[in-house]
């Protein structure tokens, strides 16, 4: 790890002399994104970091701030939009398999909230959410 990050230094130290406005990880972004995501060597220590960026500790939930800030700084880190960072994402399938594991949580734990409420004596429901695009820029803010 340590060979590569000095390699991947060195390399952008020789591209900055010859353009100042070069960001390595802008290049790098879309490859590191993809393994990660897809994880193709099934590394536990993969997956295992991917779930702590997301999770919260005590609930081991999907945490939305953990996600949205981790949208947001990869937003900023590669100088993609966060929308452009989304699609990306939704291109991998372990990005889609990730996003379909937040959808069901977030479903999850409405249809237990609306329940609960019901069972209290309040008859509203809450509200459907029609539109992935719509239920992905309130989820994540955009």
């Amino acid at each position: 790890f340590i060979n590569n990050a000095r390699a991947l230094s060195t390399l952008e130290g020789i591209a900055r002399t010859l353009d100042p406005s070069f960001n390595v990880l802008s290049v790098m972004y879309p490859t590191a994104l993809n393994r990660m995501l897809q994880n193709p060597t099934k590394s536990p220590v993969v997956d295992e970091t991917l779930q702590s960026l997301i999770r919260s500790k005590d609930t081991g939930r999907i945490d939305r701030k953990k996600v949205s800030d981790l949208l947001r700084d990869s937003a900023l880190i590669s100088g993609h939009s966060k929308r452009k960072v989304i699609f990306d994402v939704l291109k991998t399938r372990g990005g889609r398999k990730l996003i379909r594991g937040a959808i069901r949580e977030e479903l999850d734990e409405r249809v237990v909230k609306a329940v609960f409420r019901r069972r209290k004596g309040t008859r509203s429901m809450m509200p459907r959410e029609r539109g992935k695009r719509r239920f992905l820029s309130r989820y994540f803010k955009l």
